[in-house]
């Protein structure tokens, strides 16, 4: 039986994962297409998928990573990594996610993303977020891009993809330009 929804955003409901959805965390961190979208260099293992249970994800209690559901089944993850030290500061997060292939282009990736950034700004008080893409990765940069995020820079061959480096792309939101997209 799923777990209880966390955040809603028509058509996808975002909850913790629970023991039940290791195998498809598994599954779909080793799978190709997914790895080639992420940083992903060790395989995803039982513990790595453990690790992703309950909401929270990373060092401490400040991450925040749910599965993404549509129609109650779990179609992808989303996260909001808020690991250094003087987060509480800065008020920043990361935002990450993946989509399983077999759900490509149901949109899922961007009300997902839409949702954590409604969630980051206005219940958590964030004032800023990033996330990045790789160059190659047009699918990743059209969510970004329609969920406000702007392209602040390029880090030049800062990621090993299939046998290859490529650049990857920087992009971040602030609380305000947000709100003034209302």
């Amino acid at each position: 039986m799923p777990g209880p929804v966390f955040l809603e955003n028509d058509p996808v409901t975002l909850r913790p994962a629970d023991e039940e959805d290791v195998p498809f965390l598994r599954e779909n961190g080793n799978e190709p297409h997914v790895r080639a979208t992420r940083h992903a260099y060790r395989p995803a293992d039982e513990e790595w998928a453990e690790r992703r249970l309950g909401g929270t994800v990373g060092e401490n209690d400040d991450s925040i990573g749910l599965l993404v559901c549509a129609d109650g089944e779990p179609v992808g993850y989303v996260r909001l990594i808020r690991e250094h030290p003087w987060v509480h500061v800065t008020r920043d997060a990361e935002l990450g996610y993946w989509i399983a292939p077999d759900e490509w282009r149901n949109g899922y990736a961007t009300a997902a993303a839409e949702r954590m950034v409604e969630y980051a700004f206005a219940e958590l008080g964030l004032h800023r977020l990033t996330a990045s893409a790789f160059e190659t990765n047009e699918a990743s940069k059209r969510v970004l891009n329609r969920v406000g995020f702007v392209e602040e820079g390029v880090s030049r061959r800062a990621a090993y993809v299939d046998g290859e480096w490529c650049d990857v792309v920087r992009y971040g939101l602030l609380r305000d330009e947000r709100e003034s997209k209302g």
